[in-house]
């Protein structure tokens, strides 16, 4: 990566409320997803607003018709006579989408550049989803679903009522699945009727439902949701998080451009002409764009505080404290550059975050730090919602 990080030095301090993620291999993915690079230990106020927003999605995520694929690869694997045989089968079957999808010429799917010797299968990535959803019965973890599916065939013909480990009205897969899988990730219209139908049962009051409930007016080129006609119409408490987004995409986006200015001036220092010489585009980018004070000048911070510690109490105090002081500092108009109570908070955040990892006292790491070109706006998985919704649409549109 262009900013030399080291990846298994950082795992222990990228989110300091690492157990709010679903599993770490979707920490791991962060990496690759510049937004969501957290040089300050806040992303679990990111993580929040993103869980609010769009429950069940993540930044793994790549076509909506997983949601019903994954299920079939599992369900066609029924006839096994354990569980650990049937979770094992299902994998494979998995894995012989992967292969089915290349013959195919499908230009999405995991796998695509792999092969079907992927690390990160399509279950691995949409459990949480499906389980968000009601897709699968929340108790059921996805290494646990082979015993769950072996105790509920024993215990159907014996009359025993039960919740199904899938749900009831689930699709049903083609003859011969996968083999004869001819769409790719395209929904037909029964399909994408049934996803959007689980999505306002389940999470109807989220921006997620509202827009998948009337996708017609979302662009395929929107950059954020803020920024979506099909987002700007929420209504309820999406309306209110999507405010909340707003402004605390603004405040990363000043504490970013800070962290930069201060890394690249110490690199500038320590090793002259060996390191790139700081550039004040950046900062002067946010100096000039009044909008950016304005949002968090507007921004009830109050309210959104009280939202985030409900949704995780574990939040610590230490972290609301930078928060709080950082809307002040950016807000107040002082200049980046110059605003030494910011720069301090900044590198005294960073190196309480990584320790003996941090650019302000790690040689190795300082040296090969390379300043980024532009600062990424955090946008909250907006990137997967969308082509979620898109394809969503399109489904709903065919014959």
């Amino acid at each position: 990566m262009g900013n030399g990080i080291a990846m298994p030095s950082v795992i222990a301090w990228l989110d300091a409320s690492s157990a709010e993620t679903s599993r770490m291999r979707e920490l791991v993915k962060l990496f690759e997803v510049p937004e969501s690079i957290d040089d300050l230990a806040i992303g679990q106020f990111r993580d929040i607003i993103s869980n609010s927003l769009f429950p069940g999605t993540s930044v793994l995520h790549v076509a909506a018709r997983y949601l019903l694929l994954v299920p079939w690869c599992y369900q066609t694997a029924s006839s096994a006579k354990s569980g650990e045989l049937l979770r094992t089968t299902g994998e494979l079957t998995e894995r012989r989408l992967i292969r089915r999808f290349q013959e195919l010429g499908v230009d999405r799917f995991i796998g695509r550049s792999a092969g079907d010797r992927v690390a990160q299968l399509p279950s691995a990535a949409y459990w949480s989803a499906l389980r968000a959803w009601g897709i699968v019965r929340q108790d059921v973890e996805r290494s646990g679903i082979g015993d769950a599916m072996i105790e509920e065939s024993e215990l159907r013909p014996q009359g025993l009522p039960g919740e199904p480990v899938w749900h009831a009205g689930l699709p049903v897969a083609p003859a011969g699945f996968p083999s004869t899988e001819a769409q790719g990730i395209a929904l037909n219209r029964p399909e994408a009727e049934w996803l959007r139908d689980r999505l306002l049962a389940t999470v109807g009051d989220s921006l997620l439902a509202q827009m998948a409930a009337k996708p017609q007016r979302l662009l395929k080129s929107s950059v954020a949701p803020w920024a979506d006609p099909c987002a700007q119409v929420a209504t309820g408490d999406a309306a209110i998080w999507l405010k909340h987004a707003e402004a605390y995409s603004a405040l990363q986006r000043g504490l970013d451009t800070t962290y930069y200015h201060l890394v690249t001036s110490r690199a500038h220092a320590r090793y002259g002409s060996e390191a790139e010489e700081p550039d004040h585009s950046l900062m002067d980018d946010w100096q000039t764009d009044d909008h950016y004070r304005e949002l968090l000048q507007r921004w009830d911070l109050d309210d959104f505080l009280r939202r985030a510690q409900k949704a995780n109490p574990r939040i610590q105090p230490g972290s609301i404290y930078f928060l709080r002081r950082s809307v002040e500092e950016l807000a107040s108009g002082k200049h980046l550059a110059e605003n030494e109570a910011l720069h301090r908070m900044v590198r005294d955040r960073e190196k309480r975050a990584k320790g003996a990892n941090s650019r302000f006292v790690n040689e190795r790491r300082l040296r090969a730090w390379t300043p980024p070109e532009r600062v990424n706006t955090q946008t909250f998985r907006w990137q997967q919602v969308r082509n979620m919704i898109v394809d969503l649409r399109e489904g709903l549109a065919r014959a």
